[in-house]
């Protein structure tokens, strides 16, 4: 992996991470902001966690 990686994987991930930020607040609107922090945390730190991983090698 090299600077071209990090130039597609870091926008990619951004873009993501705004897609999953209103869906988060309105599960935590329609239910409780515990559920809400509850599915946040998973769904935005799992799949840089496992970018990290497949990139060690």
């Amino acid at each position: 992996m090299g600077v071209g990686a990090v130039l597609l994987i870091c926008p990619a991930f951004f873009f993501y991470v705004l897609l999953m930020v209103p869906f988060c607040i309105l599960i935590g609107a329609r239910t409780t902001w515990r559920m809400g922090w509850l599915m946040s945390v998973p769904l935005i730190f799992v799949p840089i966690a496992l970018l990290v991983v497949w990139m060690i090698p």
